[in-house]
């Protein structure tokens, strides 16, 4: 049985007719006969019989035709919901990032997202680096902390560059370091104080931890928090020295003070997108990675 044939059916059945139906259709009138013949067929019963310039359809067109006006009705739904999908009035955008990336870069592309296309909805996953990219077959979009050996991503991603931010030292305002290097610090510093550390897997560590082997520190770990706010209030608190993204100290850095680190270049950082190759992203990814990199 073809589908489109019980479509046709649903139509002639509105209209009562094969003229009007095979107008309304912009068909043939020995087209839309014709399917009808072949449906008949395929049933095995007559649907249908005329009665003047009408038609009226026996018992067994009345039972098939309540199948045929629910696949018309699914029919018309499914094009109004990709005729929806083509001008981004619905559907989902799943996004997974680090937690630095979530919480004080992607906020206001969120915002711009859903004001210009609020059907959309957004999910976001917030995981280390690692596990963003071991879960890029659940995602539309990727936002990762540091460098990415493509070699470890599927052949259909690819890696855009983002922004670049810059890992500081964060100080208490008072802290005797704060008042000795009002700029920038050497990272001699890491095995002279306390330092707070971010969980492994963060992308601000793995820069630290970089620099400090670089340089040939070994730099002891006592205290681990999670996330930048987990940092910001340890500090606040005076369990030790700690170090975040710049972004992250912008807004909320009441009693706290950043120093560069490791000057005069300091520790910059570079933020990532992935994403399916173009061909493959959906019309709402492909809004908002305008957005992100507009």
């Amino acid at each position: 049985m073809n589908p489109n044939h019980l479509l046709t059916f649903a139509v002639v059945a509105r209209f009562r007719s094969i003229t009007l139906a095979a107008q309304h259709l912009h068909l043939g009138q020995p087209a839309v006969s014709g399917q009808l013949k072949l449906l008949q067929g395929a049933v095995g019963e007559a649907l249908y019989e005329r009665k003047g310039h009408h038609i009226e359809l026996t018992p067994a067109g009345k039972g098939l035709l309540e199948y045929a006006q629910k696949m018309d009705t699914d029919y018309n739904q499914a094009i109004d919901y990709v005729r929806c999908l083509q001008q981004i009035n619905t559907g989902f955008l799943r996004l997974g990032s680090t937690t630095t990336i979530a919480s004080f870069y992607l906020p206001r592309h969120v915002v711009q997202l859903q004001t210009l296309y609020s059907g959309v909805q957004v999910f976001m996953k917030t995981w280390d680096s690692a596990e963003i990219i071991r879960n890029l077959g659940d995602l539309d979009l990727g936002f990762i902390e540091g460098p990415v050996d493509e070699d470890e991503l599927p052949g259909n991603y690819v890696v855009i560059p983002w922004q670049n931010d810059e890992i500081v030292l964060v100080l208490p305002e008072d802290h005797c370091l704060a008042q000795t290097y009002p700029e920038s610090v050497p990272l001699d510093v890491f095995t002279e104080y306390p330092v707070i550390w971010r969980e492994p897997g963060s992308g601000a560590r793995d820069v630290i931890e970089q620099a400090l082997a670089a340089a040939g520190i070994v730099a002891p770990v006592s205290i681990e928090v999670t996330g930048v706010s987990g940092i910001k209030e340890s500090v606040r608190a005076g369990l030790g020295i700690g170090f975040s993204s710049f972004q992250a100290l912008r807004n909320e850095a009441k009693g706290l003070v950043a120093r560069r680190i490791n000057p005069p270049d300091g520790l910059i950082w570079h933020l990532n997108i992935i994403a399916p190759k173009q061909v493959l992203q959906s019309r709402v990814a492909k809004a908002f990675l305008e957005l992100c990199l507009g």
